[in-house]
């Protein structure tokens, strides 16, 4: 099996140039009719929204993540996804409204989503919101948070900018949870650290910026993707490369690929070829999208610990644009269902319980 290092900076160079960012494929286990989305207000503010649809009826709560205090929402919905939520606080007062669209998703490896304006009760001070589903499961208080750093050089210099975001579980205390999050901060501010090293000497204009997606995160565990952009002004080239992390909170440690298979059982070629089977679907018709170079893309990517995440729907694959494709093809998710490897699933492993 095949690990890669965690990212270094300079690494990022051979990278391709584009990137389209990998959401979590369907809410995270709960009732049918209730989703979690999670995403920005303004372009500025980051919330997550609970919501519970009814037929016509639309209910739940939203938090701003610097707040963290629930405000509650009642509205309706109509047949084709159109839908008005007020909100109100503790005291029962309407203190906003959104107005926008539920829509459906319209990738593999994307979730449903939602995108309209939010206002204050009499229309003022409108902004535009973006969510996508988050893919979170708490039976308890634990959230899953967003940190942020954010800086440039100063003026005199070669200009470069950085803009981060990063999880961080809050809202219970355990071994585990603060492991997970003394091990994605400090990688963070290694990276940070490596790339103001790389830069020094550098062309006006670079970039690195990192965000994050959720494959599933629950009381058992925490699947997520960091997702690191890079530009160097001057080198012509945008890059893109993704990091997943799979992290037992019960046990406090990384998990490890070979751990959710039976031992000994041929669990790598079953991913592997349900891979290049979903990945001749996806690029049908692309003259560069041979066989071969499928193949290799494969590979390459199946038994890597930094490409692959646990989501409700099945195993996530991720083949970045330096693994799959010509430069701009983006990044490109295979999702293998749990039915397709109930066969090598370990029966008493982190998978047991969505191979049923």
């Amino acid at each position: 099996m095949r690990s890669r290092n965690h990212f270094l900076p300079r690494a990022c160079l051979a990278a391709a140039a584009c990137l389209s960012l990998f959401a979590a494929v369907a809410a995270a286990q709960g009732p049918q009719n209730e989703r979690v989305f999670s995403g920005k207000l303004g372009n500025k503010y980051r919330i997550q929204m609970r919501l519970h649809r009814d037929g016509g009826n639309l209910a739940g709560s939203y938090f701003y993540e610097r707040v963290r205090q629930d405000l509650a929402l009642r509205g309706e919905i109509d047949g084709h996804g159109n839908f008005t939520l007020r909100e109100y606080d503790a005291g029962g007062a309407q203190t906003g409204v959104f107005k926008g669209q539920w829509r459906p998703s319209d990738c593999e490896g994307c979730g449903d989503f939602l995108t309209g304006k939010w206002s204050k009760p009499d229309g003022k001070g409108a902004m535009d919101f973006g969510l996508t589903v988050y893919a979170v499961a708490f039976r308890g208080p634990l959230r899953l948070m967003t940190r942020s750093i954010s800086e440039q050089n100063r003026k005199g210099q070669p200009q470069y900018e950085i803009n981060v975001e990063y999880p961080q579980l809050e809202g219970a205390s355990g071994a585990g949870i603060a492991r997970f999050n003394e091990m994605i901060s400090a990688q963070v501010k290694k990276d940070i650290a490596g790339y103001r090293e790389d830069f020094r000497g550098g062309s006006n204009g670079s970039e690195f910026n990192l965000s994050y997606e959720v494959g599933l995160a629950n009381d058992d565990l925490v699947s997520v993707d960091l997702i690191y952009y890079f530009y160097y002004g001057g080198a012509g080239q945008r890059n893109a490369v993704s990091v997943t992390t799979n992290y037992d909170l019960k046990r406090g440690r990384t998990i490890k690929f070979e751990e959710l298979f039976r031992p000994g059982s041929n669990y790598e070629k079953v991913v592997s070829d349900y891979c290049l089977r979903d990945l001749k679907k996806q690029y049908t018709g692309e003259e560069w999208a041979t066989d071969e170079r499928l193949q290799f893309s494969v590979e390459h990517v199946v038994g890597d610990e930094d490409k692959w995440m646990i989501t409700p729907e099945g195993l996530a694959l991720i083949f970045d644009s330096a693994e799959i494709g010509p430069p701009g093809a983006g990044h490109t998710t295979v999702i293998v269902p749990y039915a397709a490897l109930r066969q090598v699933i370990r029966p008493d492993g982190l998978l047991a319980a969505f191979s049923h």
